[in-house]
């Protein structure tokens, strides 16, 4: 499993609800699941939990519910 995060900026989406910007969007990927669960956190370390759930990714591209998004996973450190 690989385990990842985004920070969630103007600067890089398009927000649809603007209550997550500059949240912190947490997700793993399994190798054997077609299904990444994410958690969305108010800080950098995951603590303080603000949602989470299950996406899914289309042509290495991750879905973001919450701000009706796609992020390519190659620009994810």
């Amino acid at each position: 499993m690989e385990e990842k995060k985004v920070k969630l900026t103007r600067d890089n989406f398009n927000f649809r609800f603007k209550q997550y910007e500059g949240m912190y969007f947490h997700f793993t990927i399994s190798e054997d699941s077609k299904v990444v669960r994410y958690k969305i956190t108010e800080d950098k370390e995951g603590i303080e939990l603000k949602e989470f759930g299950n996406t899914h990714i289309n042509n290495n591209m991750l879905y973001i519910p919450q701000i009706e998004a796609y992020i390519d996973l190659n620009s994810v450190n």
